[in-house]
């Protein structure tokens, strides 16, 4: 084979499409605006799943943050902790919402201070593929 077409297949392979995550939806993304120099930021949206079996996202990131979780807010023993979640699961046909005093995606140490306006991309990760997402900032309140 000649470097030309080795070029050429490896040139094919990377422009293939990347499958999104399968019957989900996305909508109301968003990111909360933090004060300068903060080490964490917080995102919510509403996940929708339209298949027929649960559509589990086993993890995300974003070329803006060195690491995105998933953390949800519980109450125990009269006091609310945040634990940090391994996956998120939307039920078939369902909504999971991603709220505020609930749980959140957690984008930890960004690349740069974000502001009202800017826009954070964040990629999730299911069985079938990857979606990728772009949330807007916010101002918080």
């Amino acid at each position: 084979m000649t470097k030309v077409h080795v070029f050429c297949a490896a040139l094919a392979w990377f422009t293939l499409p990347v499958h999104a995550c399968e019957g989900l939806e996305v909508s109301g993304a968003r990111v909360m605006e933090s004060p300068p120099g903060a080490s964490v930021l917080a995102g919510f949206a509403t996940l929708r799943n339209g298949g027929d079996v649960p559509l589990v996202i086993r993890r995300a990131d974003s070329p803006d943050f060195s690491a995105v979780e998933f953390h949800s807010l519980v109450q125990r023993d009269g006091l609310v902790r945040m634990t940090v979640d391994d996956s998120l699961t939307v039920p078939p046909h369902g909504l999971l919402a991603i709220k505020s005093g609930e749980r959140h995606l957690m984008l930890l140490k960004p690349a740069r201070n974000f502001h009202e306006g800017d826009w954070i991309t964040v990629r999730l990760f299911c069985a079938s593929g990857m979606l990728e997402v772009k949330m807007p900032v916010e101002k918080g309140g």
